[in-house]
């Protein structure tokens, strides 16, 4: 599950806006994202309170901050990508003793998300009602990625291997799973889905079967691994699935990852092994190249922006992962996305 915290952070770089007179940009220790402030406001060393991007803040808080007219949402709470005067900004910066003042202590507690009421935005998945949803199978793990933004140095491991960037595509998590005796279950982030009796099917069988990925994942059993779970995780997309970024008229899937008794085979097996349903998988930008040549001078964040393989539009950001699967020690398995800030910004994502 990718991180998300309000935490106590001293500012690291503090820079001119380059339209605006009374505003500067800002980053904080150990993060890449940049967040305006107003000018003169902090400066480099200050310890601040940072408030990630899609916190959804307490009224109260926000009243003390006067910071409703920079946020979004319906209840307008929501701290969002946003461009000011022609800079992406991601996230909000409070002084510590402002936010001491509104819990009304000396000290500030070390779960600071927690403490001050902040939740994180997630969007509303917009699916039939023709299914329960019940408790996960124990080999499908809660999938998310951690950010490139928050996570520089796992950036620099990423570096100087041979890697696979593909498009993150906007939509809702879908899995299929055949376990080893054959069950089949269908799902999405940490529940499957049953259907109910005299019910329509489940939008999201319908899309399984549909695309033949209940078929696939057979395949995969019987020809390579028998006896095994084997899960197909891929993105949803089509009508009444977040926004339909992508127009479509009908649903479809498209394939990020493949496991294998709960553990992510590595790219370059998947692509050996699967190459007839390639067209089944997320976009592919670039593979078996260093992630510092495929940049070529860019940051990762530059880097994020590009058109979409789907549609004329841009691409929310881009998914990195070495060709071959590896793990960090501390922080899990390495991968990482980038959203775009500028897709953030025109879509209110």
């Amino acid at each position: 599950m990718s991180t998300f915290a309000v935490e106590r952070k001293k500012i690291s770089k503090i820079y001119p806006h380059t339209n605006a007179d009374k505003l500067e940009l800002a980053q904080v220790e150990g993060m890449t994202y940049q967040f305006a402030i107003s000018k003169n406001q902090y400066k480099v060393g200050d310890e601040v309170v940072y408030f990630p991007i899609d916190s959804i803040l307490p009224q109260e808080f926000i009243q003390q901050q006067n910071i409703a007219n920079f946020l979004t949402g319906a209840e307008r709470n929501r701290v969002k990508t946003v461009k000011l005067r022609g800079e992406i900004s991601q996230g909000y910066v409070a002084s510590v003793e402002s936010v001491k003042n509104y819990l009304k202590t000396d000290e500030l507690p070390d779960d600071l998300t927690v403490a001050v009421g902040v939740i994180k935005y997630i969007a509303p998945e917009i699916l039939t009602s023709s299914g329960n949803l019940v408790g996960k199978p124990e080999m499908v793990y809660y999938y998310d990625i951690e950010g490139c933004d928050r996570y520089p140095e796992i950036v620099e491991q990423l570096m100087d291997i041979p890697v696979v960037i593909s498009e993150k595509i906007e939509g809702s998590n879908h899995w299929t799973l055949i376990k080893h005796n054959g069950e089949v279950h269908v799902g999405q982030h940490s529940y499957a889905i049953e259907n109910l009796p005299d019910c329509e099917e489940h939008t999201f069988w319908k899309i399984a079967r549909k695309e033949g990925i209940i078929d696939l994942a057979k395949e995969i059993q019987t020809k390579w691994f028998p006896n095994q779970n084997i899960t197909v995780r891929s993105e949803a997309i089509g009508p009444k699935i977040q926004s339909n970024y992508y127009g479509l008229k009908e649903y479809t899937l498209k394939i990020f990852d493949v496991d294998i008794d709960g553990k992510a085979m590595s790219f370059k097996d998947i692509d050996s092994l699967l190459q007839k349903y390639y067209d089944k998988f997320v976009p592919i930008i670039a593979q078996n190249v260093t992630l510092r040549q495929w940049l070529n001078g860019r940051t990762v964040q530059q880097a994020a922006n590009g058109k979409s393989a789907l549609v004329d539009r841009i691409r929310e950001g881009i998914v990195i992962k070495p060709m071959k699967e590896q793990y960090v020690i501390g922080f899990g398995r390495l991968f990482l996305k980038q959203r775009d800030p500028i897709y953030l910004d025109k879509t209110g994502n």
